[in-house]
């Protein structure tokens, strides 16, 4: 069948709108009642101004609980000053009442836009300014700040999930915490995280990241100068009985910038299974990263598996600069490590990684201005293994002073964070997402439907009519390159509509 024959619907999207039973205004002179009144479909719009009352949410809402900024650039701030959330103003009184200055519990559909959390302390030393937990479901947060926290974001039970983009997450974690039990930027406990597009950076205690979930994917941000180290993956709390339980982090297209005097020196991303449980394996997926370290000779990925913890590397494609050492195993019999196409300084130990380019300098940009965008004739360049699962479509865009957006990546040829030939517009949080094109070539007796790498979220449908309420997904199976996604369908005798919906 001629390609004329077929009729495409070039990003045709199928986004759910929700819709606003209510609009609900919040001042000042407000308390946590009407916040907390917002049933499903309706808009809480907050004014600028500094509030100082904990929230409590546990709506199963069917449409989207919108709670935004009502000026983003004039944003209202939750700032508890020296007050412990034990003793301030709040609906819920149970005695984990001051975990967080905003709680949501058994949630469902909550999207919190545009606030600043800052100062949320409790007695115990173990506050998050974003708390969820009992199986809170498909929360959004975006462009919110959270500043001089205990934990910035924590939480996450059984089968939570959450969504987090546009942050900015400063000095969280509390230096009088116990180091048994620290604080750290993000604190999830267990369920599903995705965070992307985030600047995460000068932990005061802990990590930037401690993560515990049965999944999680962190792409596209910003982490520097972490207190102790980057961060982990260990293991979650939810887990009983004999298992077998499996946890995965991935790390895609960061950038990760040692703090030059780390608490601990020693690794930057760990695996460890400090809860003992049994039949566990945890696995990180570290791809398309980049690492700037402080010459500690720190391990960029660390299998701390004495106690027999099964566990997985894969270590794709990164720039590792300033350590000698890509990856350390403590019983090699429990742990494998895979990879290639890494980048490691002339000195470095390759270990089990393949592949690898040693030079002297992986070519930064400007490395003294923060800029690890890689220029012309960099050893970096064009000689990523773009056969790996998982390839990044898109990059963090700039540095630490323009922030929390991203932009297009070009393609998945060159190793590290950024892609030399990138010059697409950066995209912010209030910006409107770029439209993937679905392409379309004859094959023979096959036609090859392509869409570029950044829109990995979208899947092809197919209808034999148009307008159609009959859209079915298409039987076969997605392949990537180091530019596009794209599948063969047989051309047939009869029309076929086809449209990527998200």
């Amino acid at each position: 069948m001629g390609v004329r024959k077929i009729a495409l619907i070039l990003a045709a999207f199928a986004a759910a709108v929700s819709t606003h039973a209510a609009t609900i205004t919040i001042t000042t002179n407000d308390n946590y009642t009407k916040i907390e009144s917002a049933q499903s479909g309706d808009e809480v719009v907050i004014s600028p101004g500094t509030y100082a009352f904990r929230v409590y949410l546990t709506k199963a809402a069917a449409n989207t609980i919108s709670i935004r900024a009502l000026d983003p650039a004039n944003p209202p701030v939750w700032d508890f000053g020296t007050n412990f959330l034990d003793n301030v103003p709040g609906s819920y009184t149970a005695g984990d009442k001051a975990r967080g200055a905003w709680q949501l519990s058994g949630a469902k559909n909550y999207s919190i836009s545009g606030i600043v959390f800052r100062n949320c302390h409790n007695t115990n030393i173990n506050a998050g300014a974003i708390r969820y937990y009992n199986g809170t479901t498909n929360l959004y947060i975006k462009n919110c700040q959270f500043v001089l926290n205990d934990n910035g974001l924590t939480g996450g039970t059984q089968d939570s999930q959450a969504l987090v983009e546009f942050c900015e997450f400063s000095t969280n974690g509390n230096p009088l915490g116990s180091l048994s039990a620290p604080t750290h930027s993000i604190y999830i406990y267990g369920g599903y995280l995705t965070m992307r597009y985030c600047y995460l950076h000068d932990s005061g205690q802990g990590q930037n990241f401690h993560i515990r979930c049965r999944d999680a994917t962190l792409e596209y941000n910003w982490f520097a100068r972490a207190n102790n180290y980057d961060g982990d993956l260990m293991t979650d709390d939810d887990f009983s009985g004999a298992g077998p339980f499996t946890q995965t982090l991935t790390l895609r297209g960061n950038v990760f910038l040692q703090n030059p005097l780390p608490g601990n020196h020693s690794q930057v991303i760990a695996m460890y299974n400090d809860n003992g449980v049994t039949n566990l394996t945890l696995k990180v997926r570290a791809l398309y990263n980049t690492f700037v370290g402080a010459n500690t000779n720190s391990a960029f990925v660390h299998l701390s598996n004495a106690d027999h913890t099964r566990m997985i590397a894969e270590i794709f494609n990164n720039i590792i600069y300033g350590t000698k050492t890509a990856s350390l195993i403590e019983n090699a019999t429990y742990g494998t490590v895979t990879g290639a196409n890494n980048w490691l300084q002339t000195n470095a130990t390759v270990g089990p990684l393949t592949g690898s380019i040693q030079t002297a300098s992986p070519g930064f940009r400007n490395a003294a201005a923060k800029d690890y965008t890689l220029m012309t004739g960099s050893p970096c360049i064009g000689v990523a293994n773009s056969t790996v699962y998982g390839l990044p479509g898109k990059e963090y865009y700039l540095n630490e002073s323009t922030k929390c957006q991203w932009r297009i990546r070009s393609a998945a040829r060159d190793i590290g964070a950024f892609e030399s030939t990138s010059t697409n517009t950066p995209i912010g949080p209030y910006d409107v997402a770029p439209r993937p094109r679905l392409g379309v070539t004859p094959s023979g007796a096959n036609i090859i439907l392509s869409w570029p790498l950044f829109a990995q979220d979208f899947q092809i449908e197919q209808s034999v009519t148009i307008p159609s309420i009959a859209w079915t997904t298409v039987p076969y199976s997605y392949s990537t390159d180091a530019t596009a996604i794209s599948l063969s369908a047989p051309a047939t005798s009869s029309k076929n509509f086809f449209r990527l919906r998200k």
